[in-house]
C-alpha cells in the first residue's frame, strides 16, 4: 500500500476483470467527474454515488478495451487521419492546435493513440446497436399520444436566408434579387462569399415569437419580398426573403414521421447500449473490497429537514 496524491493511502477498493481498482484511480475518477458537473451543488452525501459511477465507468471502459481486442476491432490509418483532421479543423491555425496539446499534456502521437481507441470502440457500440429497428406502429401510436404536446407549431413565417460575410457583397446580391434574379441563381454568383444559406426549394420554418428585432419587418412583409441587411455580426449579414405566413397548427404525421423514427431509433440503440454495458460489467465479476466508500446514507422517514434548507 502506497501513498496516493495528496497523501491519501492507496489501496485496492475493488476488483474487476481480474484487475485491482485502486483509491488514487477511482479518487482521479470523481474529480473530473466533479469538474465535469461543474462542482456544483455536490454534497458528501452524494459522493457514494458518485463513487459507484465512476467505478461502473471504469469497469466499462476496461472491458470495452477487451471486447475490442478479443473481436478484433481494428482502425484504418484513413479514418483515424479524417478523425485527427476534423479536431484539428476546429482551431484557426496549426500554432492553436498545437498549443492545445501542450495545454493538454499530450503530444500528438498520444492523441492519435487515444482517436484510435475511441473510434473503435465506435465501432464495437455499432455493431451492437445495428440490430434495433423501429416498428412503424410505434411511431404512429407516439404520434397519436403526443401529437398535441409535442408536434404543435405556432403560427410563424417561412423564409429564405443568407449570410454574407462582406457588407458590399451583400448589397450588390440584394441589388440583382430586388431586380427580379433567382434567389438559386444569385446564391451561385456569391458563392464564395457565403456563410450559411437555404436553396429556394428548401424554406425554414422561423416562429413569430422568436423573430429578432431586426427581422420583426418580417410581420409585415408581402409575400415574395426581401428584408433589409441585417448586421448580425462584425463579420456576418444576413438577407432574408419570406415566402409566406403559416398558421398554429399540428404537425401531420408525414410531416413529422422521419424525426419520430429517429427519435425512437435512438431510445432503441440506447437500450441496446445499456444493456451491453450490463453484461460487461457482470462479465467482470466486481468485488467490491472497501464497501463504506460506496455506502449510501439511509435517511429516516421520519427525519426532519434542516432548518434553513
Amino acid at each position: 500500500q502506497g501513498q496516493g496524491q495528496n497523501g491519501m493511502r492507496d489501496y485496492a477498493v475493488a476488483e474487476a476483470g481480474g484487475q485491482k481498482i485502486m483509491r488514487s484511480t477511482l479518487e482521479q475518477g470523481l474529480r473530473d467527474l466533479a469538474e465535469q458537473l461543474g462542482n456544483q451543488q455536490i454534497r458528501s452525501a452524494d459522493l457514494p454515488l458518485l463513487r459507484k459511477a465512476v467505478l461502473d465507468n471504469l469497469v466499462v471502459t476496461t472491458q470495452l478495451a477487451r471486447e475490442v481486442e478479443s473481436q478484433k476491432i481494428a482502425v484504418g490509418d484513413d479514418e483515424l487521419k479524417a478523425s485527427l483532421k476534423r479536431i484539428q479543423d476546429q482551431f484557426p491555425t496549426k500554432e492553436a492546435y498545437m498549443q492545445y496539446l501542450e495545454r493538454s499534456g499530450m503530444k500528438e502521437k498520444d492523441l492519435e493513440a487515444r482517436l484510435r481507441e475511441q473510434l473503435a470502440q465506435q465501432k464495437l457500440l455499432e455493431k451492437v446497436t445495428a440490430s434495433a429497428t423501429v416498428d412503424p406502429k410505434d411511431a404512429r401510436k407516439l404520434y397519436d399520444s403526443m401529437k398535441d404536446m409535442m408536434f404543435r407549431r405556432p403560427m410563424g413565417y417561412m423564409v429564405n436566408v443568407v449570410t454574407f460575410r462582406k457588407l458590399g457583397v451583400a448589397e450588390e446580391a440584394r441589388k440583382k434579387l430586388v431586380a427580379g434574379e433567382k434567389w438559386d441563381q444569385v446564391l451561385g454568383l456569391f458563392s464564395g462569399d457565403i456563410g450559411n444559406s437555404t436553396p429556394y426549394a428548401k424554406p425554414v420554418f422561423i416562429p413569430d415569437r422568436e423573430l429578432a428585432s431586426d427581422l420583426q419587418v418580417i410581420r409585415t412583409l408581402p409575400e415574395g419580398k426581401l428584408t433589409p441587411l441585417v448586421k448580425i455580426t462584425s463579420d456576418d449579414t444576413l438577407l432574408a426573403l419570406k415566402r409566406g405566413k403559416e398558421a398554429e397548427r399540428v404537425l401531420s404525421f408525414d410531416e413529422v414521421s422521419g424525426d419520430i423514427d429517429q427519435m425512437l431509433l435512438s431510445q432503441k440503440k440506447k437500450e441496446l447500449q445499456g444493456q451491453f454495458f450490463e453484461d460487461l460489467k457482470k462479465k467482470a465479476a466486481v468485488t467490491i473490497l472497501d464497501p463504506k466508500l460506496f455506502e449510501v446514507e439511509k435517511v429516516s422517514p421520519d427525519a426532519k429537514p434542516v432548518s434553513g434548507e
